[in-house]
């Protein structure tokens, strides 16, 4: 039986490593209620640092080593990210949340914990699934 992961979103990984976002106690909590795998992407992870205080990116970082947290590797997936970003160019897509669809299709999880509701109602894999949204 496979291992149960949830993916992890820059934004979700932002309200994390911040106390001061005001999702930061709900992320915890879903997080702290998930017992699997957390996974994640560079591009998630790299919107994330730029995103938060210099002096926690390098604390953020440090957890994605833990024993829960899977960085997905992208090699070959920049033709997929293109697709998906052109796809939803309206929007417009941004690499982090493209890697979130393509983590998705590449691992099979389709539960994510996301600030991006509104994006992420609409994206869709390549088989046409919606993921679920935590919290």
């Amino acid at each position: 039986m496979a291992k149960p992961g949830l993916l992890v979103d820059s934004g979700a990984l932002i309200a994390l490593a911040n106390r001061r976002e005001t999702a930061n106690q709900a992320v915890n909590r879903v997080l702290g209620d998930f017992f699997g795998e957390l996974v994640t992407t560079w591009p998630a992870v790299t919107e994330a640092c730029h995103m938060i205080p210099d002096h926690l990116a390098p604390v953020l970082v440090a957890w994605l080593g833990g024993p829960r947290w899977r960085v997905l590797g992208m090699d070959g997936a920049a033709p997929r990210l293109s697709d998906l970003m052109r796809k939803y160019a309206d929007r417009p897509m941004q690499i982090a949340d493209a890697s979130m669809i393509w983590a998705a299709e590449h691992t099979g999880l389709h539960q994510i914990i996301t600030l991006d509701r509104a994006d992420f109602e609409i994206y869709r894999t390549k088989t046409g699934k919606r993921l679920e949204i935590l919290p």
